[in-house]
């Protein structure tokens, strides 16, 4: 059907004269991720309220809520004009729709209650699909005001309109990603509709549906997992679901019907949609119905004689958090030492921690400050600081910052090292100093006869030219003393061919005081990303794949002198989506 022919349709079930288009997905999501800098997340989460959709019960279109079982419906709007699409605020409190009733088709927002009508856009075009974001600061929409359609975003307040898209195809029905980072939209610039993914700033758009037929009307997930969206790939147009890269694309509906507008449940289990009859290019008399996501069980929501479109369903926040087992204070303490230490927790120190965690009883707030602090204190502790802190140094003494990076290694090389450089060691234990001196050379030795290092320093080069070019790339000048200390270390020798010669030279520069000062907010922020999230700071989910987050964060721990709780840094990442995500929800 595609968008052209999608607002064919519409216009003929609305105003014949007036390009009409729809649709927006249920947001209703408050915490978020840890992309751009991670925000932190509040205690609320989003469970399902109200439906609101637009119906001409009353002769022109008007707003309406109803319970998602049919029951209790209401009246929300009534004006000459047609009130269409409307979309639920993040808090589930007010709404934003489109209205003609001053001319063309703006935006406007109203309380749930009916009232504080305001108007938020105001151009000579009609404006289209407006959907809030699930922070709450932006809404976007599609708009003509440049020729052709447009995906635009304003602020919440209507202010900041920003061109998104800037393509000469028809672009639409934008809605966002939880973390209110990325926005899914249709576009028919391959000639058919497809459904595109971009970042919010509208840069990396990318085309994830690939299908020769017309995919329209996406729709987030508000867990972030799937993205709906309807496609006449069989002909009529069926909702689907797919993952956000555009894989595992799954059939929901196989009816006779022209089901398509999907929008989600707040606690993503569900799927709303249209149904309707596809009349002369026109659709006729529409129902909403509701479905699960595996498509078995379908009710009606809005259903009888009038025209029932455009539904999306209220976020309703409560307190109570869904269970997730890291917030278990003996299962977070075990998975600090895990993803820290490489370890399972000694019998003394579990005790130790928990204690410090549950001391606070029902306090919520001296808990949340005494897991910032626990979990920063494995960073911080003699025994990170000595293996994984060391790997760190010794990538940066011996290459210096990855290519057009702001960081010495990968997580996987860490994570190898790590391991390497940590066995069998628990500080604190009888005879630990020789577990680690023992790991220590073992580590140094491995680490100079690997290929990368052979080749980055042939053994022709003298003590000195060898150990010169170890501090350049660590990035700082030595004290005559450091510098004499490494070098003696071959003993006059003209080359550098003494393996074991070349392993201490590495460690005395990996060890040094100035380097380990230099680095150490740096390989704070990275090891956030290595322990808690066990990803490099430019994968994904990142939105533009690069070093931003971690810029972002660095600043930050900068900017308050490496003080970690000032800068709210660990909270972020322990109160983040993704962090959460790898234990439950």
């Amino acid at each position: 059907m595609g968008i052209g022919r999608s607002r064919r349709m519409i216009t003929a079930m609305i105003v014949a004269s007036t390009l009409m288009t729809l649709l927006n997905v249920v947001k209703g999501q408050v915490t978020q991720g840890l992309k751009q800098g991670p925000r932190i997340e509040t205690s609320q989460r989003a469970i399902n309220g109200k439906v609101a959709f637009s119906s001409n019960e009353s002769g022109n279109y008007e707003l309406y809520l109803v319970d998602a079982n049919g029951k209790n419906r209401i009246q929300l709007t009534n004006n000459s004009g047609d009130d269409l699409d409307p979309t639920w605020s993040p808090d589930g409190k007010s709404l934003a729709f489109l209205s003609n009733r001053d001319g063309n088709f703006e935006i406007y927002s109203i309380s749930m209650n009916g009232s504080n009508e305001v108007r938020l856009t105001n151009t000579a075009s009609d404006e289209f699909d407006p959907v809030w974001s699930p922070s709450g600061l932006k809404i976007a929409f599609s708009s003509a005001v440049d020729g052709n359609l447009e995906v635009y975003s304003i602020n919440a307040n209507g202010s900041g309109q920003t061109n998104l898209t800037q393509n000469r195809a028809d672009d639409a029905f934008p809605t966002w990603s939880p973390d209110s980072t990325r926005i899914a939209f249709s576009s028919d610039r391959t000639g058919n509709a497809e459904i595109f993914v971009m970042n919010a700033d509208g840069s990396g758009q990318t085309n994830i549906s690939n299908n020769p037929a017309n995919d329209d009307f996406p729709a987030w997930s508000p867990n972030g997992r799937f993205i709906a969206f309807s496609s006449d790939r069989f002909q009529g147009f069926d909702v689907f679901i797919m993952n956000p890269d555009g894989n595992n694309q799954v059939r929901l509906t196989d009816g006779s019907k022209e089901e398509s507008y999907p929008s989600w449940s707040p606690d993503s289990s569900k799927i709303l949609y249209t149904a309707g009859t596809l009349e002369k290019n026109s659709l006729g008399n529409n129902d909403l119905f509701v479905l699960t996501l595996n498509g078995n069980s379908q009710n009606s929501v809005a259903r009888g004689s009038a025209d029932e479109i455009f539904p999306d369903w209220q976020p309703l926040l409560v307190v109570a958090p869904p269970v997730n087992p890291i917030d278990d204070p003996t299962l977070f303490v075990r998975q600090q030492y895990l993803d820290f230490l490489n370890r399972e927790p000694d019998a003394s120190g579990l005790a130790f921690w928990v204690s410090q965690i549950t001391s606070c009883g029902s306090d919520t707030q001296c808990t949340v400050t005494k897991r910032v602090n626990v979990s920063a204190a494995f960073f911080l502790s003699i025994e990170f600081q000595q293996t994984g802190y060391l790997v760190y140094r010794s990538y940066k003494a011996a290459y210096g910052n990855l290519p057009g990076a702001p960081v010495p290694l990968r997580f996987s090389e860490f994570l190898a090292d790590m391991q390497e450089i940590s066995q069998g060691l628990v500080v604190g234990q009888n005879g630990w100093e020789q577990v680690l001196e023992n790991n220590k050379q073992f580590y140094f030795s491995d680490f100079v006869t690997r290929s990368r290092f052979a080749n980055a320093y042939p053994t022709t080069l003298s003590p000195a030219q060898f150990v010169d070019a170890l501090f350049l790339q660590a990035g700082f000048v030595p004290s005559a003393a450091d510098r004499t200390a490494a070098i003696n270390e071959f003993s006059g020798a003209a080359n550098t061919s003494n393996t074991a010669a070349r392993a201490r030279a590495l460690r005395r520069v990996a060890e040094n005081s100035t380097l380990a000062q230099q680095e150490f907010n740096k390989a704070f922020v990275l090891m956030e990303y290595f322990g808690y999230l066990r990803r490099n700071p430019n994968d994904a989910p990142e939105p533009a794949l690069d070093y931003s987050g971690y810029s972002f964060w660095l600043a930050k721990l900068n900017q308050f002198n490496g003080n970690f709780t000032a800068a709210e840094m660990v909270k972020a990442f322990l109160t983040s989506n993704e962090y959460r995500q790898r234990f439950g929800s």
